[in-house]
């Protein structure tokens, strides 16, 4: 059963666009151009409102926040100064002391009568205090209180217990006063210092505890909706919350729940609870070490930029709209022309050479009605020389069949004399008609440019044998040959027009006895084949002359020319470039030494695949 394909939508969209008319395509990429041309500005207006908007924003909350800062500062110094009104006072200090009577369970409520009306007294110039409590060096508590402004009463008990805690954590903080939470779960700050005699600044006589509505520290004025008291929150220099804001509860649990400030917040850092994103502004302040923070939400600020938002919406929407319509009236013009010159394309391709289109302008439809009235002309004279063309190919494949035949008809004719020799008795004119066969047909019968070795050499003895006939033992040939590499691929006909030279230019000058030695070994992944004579020898302009076919042809052998040993030369560096090839050494007198330097191959696929250029 035939596998479906895997649906790939991404490819049906970039077929349907790559098929789709030019028309549309322009259309299409016009419509995206615009699009993200419209958005990335939309985009870049909402977010730079928004930038600009936050970034005042951090100001404005900063410089607030360094306001209400300065004010908390001073605030709580010209409180703690009114406290020296409250620890000057004599008869509290009598009290306190119990310099006129101990204080017993049957005189403590008279007692705390008079203290009560004593802490009254200055409670009156402060309506923020919401109570004070007093416990001197005996342990004995006394305490005032607003009953309108709390929600659990004081009792001995609860005194003791607050009062118990208020004096650890100063003793803790290692200073005179503290600032903390409240010691009761009520919303207020609380103060707790030494009572100190002022006869003797160092004695200690007891403990006072002031608990303070947290309003006292808030008397922010901004004329900036967001920012406003119900955003300010206040903590001591032991990050406890003083003054909390106003948020909702989930808000103020994750912000202040274990009761520390988000210290790690940097100043203006933007913070994300429950979904929803709030501004941190903080400062701390000097010499308390106070910390103030507002907390602004993110959505009050997009509050305010949304109608800029919606604005910025509607006219990308408009001019989207204008720009798709002025676009399909641009795109419709231009592929008019187009449509039209597609049109008479068609009639050419039914055969009408004679049509001509308008020139359509000077843009590139302008320019292409141009080229294609030409090119049209072209053709229609192309079409009227296609007869004259044919008659001369039908003449030209004449002459290659009769060029094939010459070749086939002397070889059969060889064949034919070399048998008629033999009835005759005639051995010798056999054997040379043999040999002669044999090169005619390697020529004609061979397949490839490549053959073994072995073969190259046989082709040698054939044509050494017919040279012998002539030169009897004058000539005198040696093999020095490897035989591990006959089975290696070399270039047809390289070692012959090598031999025939040596004869020809070397040995039949000299009138002597001649000897040619034929070696081949193997270095590397590289052959050697040298055809060695010692004939008259060459000088250098000779030697130029045979490999690189310079100069005229030798006049004492007329027809005789070294186009043979150039061709081998040059059949080897167009196999495997320059670094191959054949080289001469002579001199007048002493011989001459024909060599050929070849790459090692015993697959006839590598030497073909080498010479086609491949592996270059």
């Amino acid at each position: 059963m035939k596998r479906r394909a895997k649906y790939n939508p991404f490819r049906t969209i970039s077929n349907g666009i790559r098929n789709a008319r030019l028309r549309t395509k322009i259309l299409l990429s016009n419509m995206i151009i615009i699009l993200l041309i419209t958005t990335a500005i939309g985009s870049a207006s909402i977010y730079t409102a928004n930038y600009f908007l936050e970034s005042n924003t951090k100001d404005l909350s900063a410089q607030i926040v360094h306001q209400v800062s300065d004010n908390i500062e001073y605030r709580a110094r010209e409180f703690m100064n009114s406290t020296v009104y409250l620890i000057s006072d004599q008869l509290l200090r009598d009290f306190l002391t119990e310099r006129a009577e101990a204080v017993t369970e049957d005189n403590y409520a008279a007692y705390q009568y008079r203290v009560n009306y004593v802490l009254a007294q200055f409670a009156s110039n402060n309506r923020y205090i919401r109570s004070i409590v007093i416990k001197n060096n005996k342990g004995t508590v006394y305490w005032w209180e607003n009953k309108h402004q709390i929600q659990n009463e004081l009792n001995v008990h609860s005194a003791s217990q607050i009062m118990s805690q208020a004096e650890a954590e100063l003793r803790s903080s290692g200073h005179e006063y503290v600032w903390t939470s409240s010691f009761r779960g009520e919303d207020e700050v609380s103060l707790t210092r030494n009572f100190i005699d002022l006869n003797h600044v160092n004695v200690h006589i007891g403990t006072v505890l002031i608990n303070i509505d947290p309003n006292f520290f808030r008397n922010l004025k901004s004329d900036i909706s967001y920012i406003n008291p119900d955003n300010i929150a206040i903590f001591n220099q032991n990050d406890q919350v003083l003054v909390k804001s106003n948020f909702r509860q989930p808000e103020r649990d994750a912000l202040f729940g274990n009761g520390q400030s988000e210290s790690a917040a940097a100043n203006g850092a933007i913070r994300r609870i429950e979904g929803q994103n709030y501004l941190i502004t903080q400062k701390q302040t000097s010499p308390s070490g106070w910390r103030v923070v507002c907390v602004i939400p993110m959505t009050m600020l997009k509050d305010h930029t949304r109608l800029l938002q919606w604005m910025i919406l509607i006219f990308s929407a408009l001019a989207i709209l204008i720009s798709i319509a002025i676009s399909w009236f641009l795109s419709a013009t231009t592929t008019k022309n187009i449509k039209l010159l597609e049109k008479n394309m068609r009639k050419v391709e039914e055969g009408d050479f004679q049509v001509r289109t308008d020139i359509m302008g000077r843009d590139e439809v302008g320019m292409l009605s141009v080229r294609f009235n030409f090119m049209v002309g072209r053709i229609n004279e192309l079409v009227n020389s296609v007869y004259k063309e044919r008659i001369a190919k039908q003449q030209a494949e004449f002459q290659v069949l009769m060029a094939q035949i010459n070749p086939h008809f002397l070889y059969n004719t060889l064949g034919t004399i070399k048998w008629f020799a033999r009835m005759k008795g005639q051995s010798e004119i056999e054997k040379m008609t043999g040999s002669l066969f044999e090169l005619l047909k390697s020529s004609v019968r061979r397949t490839s440019e490549f053959h073994t070795l072995a073969e190259e050499i046989m082709l040698l003895d054939n044509y050494i044998f017919i040279q012998k006939m002539g030169y009897g033992d004058e000539l005198q040939i040696k093999f020095d040959i490897d035989e591990r590499l006959l089975q290696c691929y070399v270039p047809y006909l390289s070692l012959q027009p090598l031999l025939e030279n040596a004869i020809l230019h070397g040995i039949e000058p000299s009138k002597g006895n001649a000897l040619i030695t034929i070696r081949a070994w193997r270095e590397n992944e590289r052959i050697y084949l040298v055809v060695e004579d010692n004939g008259v020898g060459m000088d250098e302009q000779k030697i130029e002359q045979i490999v690189n076919g310079r100069g005229q042809e030798d006049k004492r052998f007329p027809g005789m020319s070294s186009i043979g040993v150039r061709g081998v030369n040059e059949r080897i560096q167009l196999y495997y470039g320059k670094e191959y090839g054949l080289l001469y050494e002579s001199q007048p007198g002493r011989g001459t030494k024909a060599k050929i330097k070849l790459p090692y191959h015993t697959k006839l696929e590598e030497a073909e695949h080498i010479a086609a250029g491949y592996d270059r």
